[in-house]
């Protein structure tokens, strides 16, 4: 079952299908479209349609009124509720009934006061007692602990101070005790009795009695329940009944709250809980709200992002993601508080898989739909709005995590200011609990967008193999198993891989394009070679070209156009997302392979026998800004490779020389590509190149040595002997041999900037590998595998 919907996923996202059906991708962009607005139509009026829906008839107490209720006619009745809330006040101004004070209980504790008063002057008059024996003894007592000092000013104590103390402890207890005592008062006696003790004390004594007498003290008056309920029944009774009035048209219940008990009385009362059939209105209603965003968005894609209205494959996506996000916010209206609802979650997202752009209006469209699930808050709307406006904004590099919760804090942060906005009057009445849970809310609320986009992104990158940030991250690791492939069976298609992305990766920043897709596309570019690499140039051992054995342009053509369609091949097999093999099947475009039509064509007895289609690439012409850079960079940096320029200028003249040759060719009439982009790019371009294929500095040989010194070799005193100069003639004459229609005749390095040219460094000779990965060579570049411009 999963390996046929990864088929069917594999068929549906191949470009060629939908190259050849363009009929097809826009009736199937229109079936989107009504499927979106009936499903958008069912999330909005889902409590209507349900039954136990969230209509007028089946409202509860409790429940979350959508609409403002108002009364349908005059009425004034007795409210039960309103007698209840008056019975329930009045019974709670009614405070508890307490007996008086109770005698027996003072007379209790004074007796123990003077049987412990006694135990302590037997062990202080214990001639064989130690001081610790004596603490512990005291420690004793069970009525109450001392504290160690207070046990020490006791045994210390002489005998004058003691019968003071003696004297004072059963005076303050009787008279404190004689005073009404209760459970809710008794802390308060207990800090006032260091008043009721004598001054004559000294102070160490004085805090000895009061802890003494701390301890004995005990409640002597008690609440009578009974009393106390009668008094509260009476208090209940004399209650009279409230009514409660409105007039026709008075507003009863606001949208937004919760149905309370006596509203739910008033709705009883004017039978309006009996209504009529009002789910037919919200139907109509979320229908309309339905078209209005759905047309809305449809206007600007077609007036703004064209090229999405013949992605149905995309344009399905995202409506089903913004589907998704408003059923979440259905949820959070309905069973929670809105301020913890992440609307900003979709806007982060969508910036990670489109464009800002597309995220900018889905946040505008779910802030419209947040807006009505909340009864028309305008608040809510501002919040979901704003909230998004800032996560795009924030949301930068998007390959980075901790990005999205720098965005989310963002989101938080702004969510703090409409809060803020919509509650100065609560903040100035005091209402500090709402406030600061609200507050918690709102911060919270940045740290679930940022979760939810992330997690989004990776279900959205496991279910549909799409190249979001996460997937070419992964991607763009050198142990990948087909770039380490290409790295073992095809280093210099490798290395000219990582060139080009490099390259493109600058030009695409410049532009203002998705430069990590492009790098990215461009590491895989020509996975191709990889089944044939010794019939690439920069795969070849020196001096060793297969295609001189073949002798025969039509094959060695074949071979060389091949490479695109076994990288579309390969791009399958490794399960490469279906953006990446774009850039694989356009980055030559219908480009020709130049130099092997001529072959064949001066082969050839009759010349207008030649079909040229043999000799051009499938196609089709880069159909995006990226894969356009992409061809550039590909051409410019193969041919400037093969050339060798020596300066600046030279690598200019090949620059402005491949950009003309595929305007002229038409090679970006479908690619969006505007000619500022072009101007930005040849910049970029001239700059890198410079670069990395500088002139190296022609260093001046050593001064002669004297006599007794060893005399170095010819080869480390700079001088260049007769065959190493013929070696060098010749290699440069078989490279500018190889470049056929991409170097005209009269190249050559100019005579101001000596530069010797040194042969590349040998390799072991390697034999044609089975297979291979693929990455697309420049769309004409110098011989895309033998030092030839295609």
């Amino acid at each position: 079952m999963i390996e046929s919907l990864a088929s069917l996923r594999q068929r549906m996202s191949d470009p060629e299908l939908w190259d050849s059906q363009s009929g097809v991708r826009q009736t199937s962009t229109l079936i989107i479209a009504l499927l979106f607005v009936v499903l958008l139509t069912l999330i909005l009026s889902f409590d209507a349609l349900l039954p136990g829906s969230r209509g007028l008839r089946d409202l509860q107490v409790g429940s979350l009124v959508e609409e403002d209720i108002y009364s349908t006619r005059d009425i004034t009745y007795e409210s039960d509720a309103l007698t209840v809330r008056a019975q329930q006040t009045a019974i709670s101004a009614v405070e508890p009934h307490y007996d008086p004070p109770d005698p027996s209980i003072a007379r209790v504790q004074l007796n123990l006061a003077q049987e412990i008063l006694a135990y302590v002057a037997n062990v202080r008059l214990d001639p064989y007692g130690t001081r610790a024996q004596k603490i512990s003894d005291l420690n004793a007592i069970a009525a109450f602990t001392l504290d160690e000092s207070v046990s020490a000013t006791l045994l210390d104590a002489d005998d004058a101070e003691w019968r003071a103390m003696d004297a004072e402890i059963n005076a303050v207890l009787e008279r404190v005790m004689r005073e009404s005592i209760r459970q809710d008062n008794l802390a308060f006696t207990v800090e006032q009795l260091p008043t009721q003790v004598s001054l004559r004390l000294s102070e160490t004594s004085a805090r000895a009695v009061v802890a003494v007498i701390s301890a004995l003290i005990r409640p002597n008056q008690f609440e009578n329940p009974e009393r106390t309920a009668q008094l509260r029944l009476e208090a209940s009774n004399a209650v009279e009944a409230q009514t409660r009035s409105f007039v026709q048209g008075q507003l009863i219940v606001g949208a937004g709250t919760r149905l309370s008990a006596l509203d739910f009385e008033t709705l009883q009362q004017l039978d309006m809980l009996r209504g009529e059939d009002t789910r037919w209105q919200t139907l109509a209603r979320a229908l309309l709200i339905s078209v209005s965003i759905m047309v809305g968005v449809a206007l600007y894609l077609i007036r703004f992002q064209a090229d999405l209205v013949h992605q149905p494959l995309s344009v399905g996506l995202f409506a089903a993601l913004f589907l998704i996000a408003v059923l979440g916010a259905q949820v959070f209206t309905t069973e929670g508080e809105f301020y913890l609802y992440p609307a900003a979650g979709l806007t982060l997202l969508l910036v990670s898989l489109a464009r800002p752009e597309i995220a900018l209006v889905s946040g505008i469209a779910l802030a419209v739909v947040f807006g009505v699930l909340t009864g028309g808050s305008l608040e809510a709307a501002t919040l979901a709005a704003m909230g998004s406006l800032i996560g795009i904004s924030s949301l930068r590099r998007t390959e980075r995590v901790n990005t999205y919760f720098v965005a989310g804090l963002m989101v938080g942060l702004v969510n703090l200011v409409v809060l803020t906005i919509f509650n100065l009057n609560a903040i100035a009445a005091g209402e500090s609990a709402r406030i600061i849970a609200l507050f918690v809310y709102s911060l919270i609320n940045g740290l679930f967008a940022a979760a939810s986009a992330l997690a989004g992104m990776y279900i959205v990158t496991l279910l549909f193999n799409l190249p979001t940030s996460f997937k070419l991250v992964d991607l763009s690791q050198p142990n990948q198993p087909l770039l380490q492939r290409m790295l073992r069976e095809a280093p210099g298609t490798y290395q000219h891989s990582l060139q080009v992305a490099n390259l493109s990766e600058q030009a695409a920043n410049a532009i203002g394009a998705n430069a990590q897709l492009v790098r990215v596309a461009a590491l895989y570019h020509d996975i191709g070679k990889m089944l044939n690499p010794a019939f690439f140039v920069e795969n070849q051992v020196q001096g060793v070209n297969p295609h001189d054995q073949l002798n025969d342009p039509y094959r060695s053509a074949d071979i060389i156009i091949r490479h695109v369609i076994d990288g579309d091949k390969l791009a399958r097999q490794y399960n490469l997302p279906g953006r990446i093999r774009d850039f694989i099947l356009e980055h030559h475009g219908t480009t020709l392979v130049s130099y092997f039509y001529r072959q064949a064509y001066d082969q050839a007895e009759d010349p207008e026998s030649v079909d040229i289609s043999q000799f051009r690439y499938p196609g089709p012409r880069p159909r995006s800004r990226e894969t356009a850079l992409l061809m550039l960079a590909d051409t410019c940096e193969s041919t400037v490779r093969a050339r060798k320029p020596t300066n600046r200028a030279d690598i200019t003249a090949i620059v402005d020389e491949m950009i003309d040759q595929r305007l002229r060719e038409g090679q970006f009439d479908d690619s969006a590509l505007t000619m500022r982009d072009i101007k930005v790019i040849r910049t970029t371009f001239i700059e890198m190149l410079q670069a990395v294929y500088h002139p190296r500095i022609n260093y001046p040989s050593l001064p002669p040595l004297r006599k007794e010194a060893n005399p170095l070799p010819d080869a480390q005193s700079g001088a260049v002997d007769e065959s190493s100069a013929s070696s060098i003639r010749e290699s440069s004459a078989r490279a500018k041999g190889s470049a056929v229609s991409a170097t005209p005749p009269s190249f050559e390095a100019p005579a101001d900037v000596p530069l010797l040219e040194v042969p590349p460094l040998r390799r072991g000779t390697r034999s044609t590998p089975a297979n291979g990965g693929a990455q697309d060579q420049s769309s004409s570049e110098e011989k895309d595998g033998d030092g030839i411009r295609d």
